[in-house]
């Protein structure tokens, strides 16, 4: 069983290009970049999503590790390279798949993780445009923690004492508190409702309403 879904921010792909932009030339490779809460970083259990037309994929994860001194650094480091999602790029067969890979599927462990790059690559060009759907990402399974939590609710747990007796009332008790997770996740859907609406911001100007130097009686309201 999957985890919980994980609130990210996706950019469209964005073509990798080799010298004038403008000109008709495709390399062949997109990027699609992922965002999660800047505020913390994340666990992934486990990756979903829909083809369309990617021949080759890999996964590029940007994590935060810890050295011996202490001193935290941001690291890029590979999760997958060039897995095959097309057989034959030339034909269809799985351009529109359904694909899920799991944490167990990548080369490093996906934990503590700030962004991932998504590397696309279409070599034939029978296809016009190539790219990602539906992508999801999901956080790993915590079997364990929802097992003590059941059993100390049931009562299956020993309760030695009377501060453990009191906790499982409480618990009980109080079963209309909104749990952490919840809370979490409202926040988290708020940040990427702000980082949607700043990536699809206008920077056009809205104008004045005036023609020739004089306001249309038509365009003022009054109160």
């Amino acid at each position: 069983m999957t985890g919980k879904p994980l609130v990210c921010s996706i950019r469209n792909p964005h073509p990798i290009t080799i010298g004038d932009p403008r000109a008709e030339f495709s390399s062949g490779c997109a990027v699609v970049d992922v965002t999660f809460p800047s505020t913390k970083s994340v666990d992934i259990g486990e990756i979903t999503f829909k083809n369309n037309y990617t021949a080759l994929l890999s996964i590029k994860l940007k994590v935060r590790e810890e050295n011996d001194k202490g001193e935290t650094t941001l690291t890029w480091v590979t999760g997958l390279k060039n897995v095959q999602l097309m057989p034959e790029p030339h034909c269809e067969d799985r351009a529109q798949s359904y694909f899920r890979i799991k944490r167990e599927q990548l080369l490093v462990p996906p934990d503590n993780v700030l962004s991932v790059r998504l590397v696309l690559q279409q070599p034939s060009p029978v296809w016009l445009s190539f790219g990602l759907d539906d992508i999801k990402f999901y956080s790993p399974k915590d079997e364990t923690s929802e097992l003590m939590l059941s059993e100390l609710v049931n009562g299956d747990m020993p309760a030695d004492d009377e501060a453990m007796n009191n906790i499982r009332t409480r618990v009980k008790e109080n079963k209309d508190i909104p749990p952490v997770e919840e809370i979490s996740s409202s926040l988290q859907q708020m940040w990427a409702l702000s980082e949607t609406a700043r990536i699809n911001q206008t920077e056009a100007s809205l104008g004045r309403f005036d023609i020739d130097g004089s306001y249309d009686i038509n365009l003022l309201s009054y109160t």
